[in-house]
């Protein structure tokens, strides 16, 4: 159907107080508005259709029957049954009223219509409530998965436009966390959740927040080093094993358990991630990335870091997930990281 066709004829039962029996959600702005940019600046296509019920008479005229399973024919609707109540799809149905101020071509675009008969409005409500609370979105991990190769086949530049910047930031950090999750001098091998993937006793942390906490480093390298990163992982990748490698000589006891301690948690993985920039930076300073550089680095940082606050951070008891130090959420993180931080500096 003609979106403008489908705008004049709709109307969406909207639960408010003056309504309380309507059963639609409120429209979300930030939803509209993210559509109808999809509509104007990316792919340009709603390949899902809309749902609608025709609540007056209706009349079916078959022409051809499809193996005894369908038929196609005809659908009169006279105007007295009229509107069309909108049960599924009413944030793309808005995002092209809003698209078509800045493109009026997008009237005449062509929605897929999904059109039901229910007479009463609590089956058309149950309908409602069926597709909204029962359907799965994608799982993060994968939408990860995806977001990279769209990376791959459009461009960064295109992307960064509608992706919010540390979901872009943890998609280009996949190519990395493959190969810290693949490769045998790893800290991380097979220690990653994969998307679809069943945990496994060796398992520790899930894709999601291991590369969200990843792209934090990568949202603070410039240009060129992004580009060199993109255009080979291996190098970074194998600096990164390195750090980590390092990060285990200091807490072998964590490494051994890891189920036991925060270090390979999440927690873990974004202190050490968010304090990876800050060293990163001093080994391209020296020109020196080896293992035994970085935990001279770290062990010395730490030290200072425990006369300072007297405790002993240079024992994986401090990273104990019962008895140790208590990072309940990214505050806590961030104050852990900054404290360390100020003491790499010196």
């Amino acid at each position: 159907m003609k979106a403008s066709d489908l705008l004049y004829y709709c109307k969406i039962d909207r639960w408010d107080e003056k309504n309380p029996e309507g059963y639609q959600r409120a429209l979300l702005d930030t939803r509209v508005n993210s559509a109808a940019r999809y509509l104007l600046d990316e792919d340009g296509i709603f390949p899902t259709s809309i749902l609608v019920n025709v609540r007056g008479k209706t009349e079916f005229i078959p022409s051809t029957s499809l193996d005894s399973y369908a038929e196609l024919g005809v659908l009169r609707i006279p105007h007295s049954s009229l509107p069309f109540w909108i049960i599924d799809g009413q944030h793309r149905l808005i995002a092209i009223k809003l698209a078509s101020k800045e493109n009026p071509r997008l009237d005449n675009f062509a929605i897929p219509i999904s059109i039901i008969t229910f007479n009463s409005q609590y089956e058309e409500m149950r309908m409602f409530y069926i597709v909204n609370s029962r359907q799965k979105s994608v799982p993060t991990g994968l939408a990860l998965e995806h977001l990279n190769r769209t990376v791959i086949e459009k461009g960064e530049e295109q992307v960064r436009k509608y992706e919010q910047k540390n979901k872009f930031f943890a998609a280009l950090s996949i190519p990395i966390l493959k190969i810290l999750n693949t490769h045998p001098r790893s800290p991380w091998y097979n220690k990653i959740i994969l998307p679809n993937e069943k945990r496994k006793p060796n398992h520790v942390i899930s894709q999601v927040s291991f590369a969200d906490s990843l792209g934090r480093i990568l949202k603070e390298l410039n240009e060129d080093e992004l580009k060199e990163i993109k255009m080979g992982p291996l190098n970074f990748s194998l600096y990164l094993i390195n750090y980590w490698l390092a990060i285990s000589e200091i807490y072998p006891e964590a490494f051994k358990n890891p189920k036991e301690y925060i270090i390979q948690k999440t927690h873990g993985c974004y202190t050490f991630h968010l304090l990876y920039i800050d060293i990163y930076n001093l080994c391209k300073l020296n020109n020196n990335y080896s293992k035994e550089y970085v935990k001279e680095i770290l062990l010395r940082a730490l030290n200072r870091f425990s006369l300072d606050e007297n405790n002993n951070a240079t024992s994986s008891e401090f990273w104990n997930r019962t008895t140790g130090t208590s990072l309940g959420g990214m505050k806590a993180v961030n104050i852990l990281v900054d404290k360390i931080r100020s003491h790499l500096q010196e």
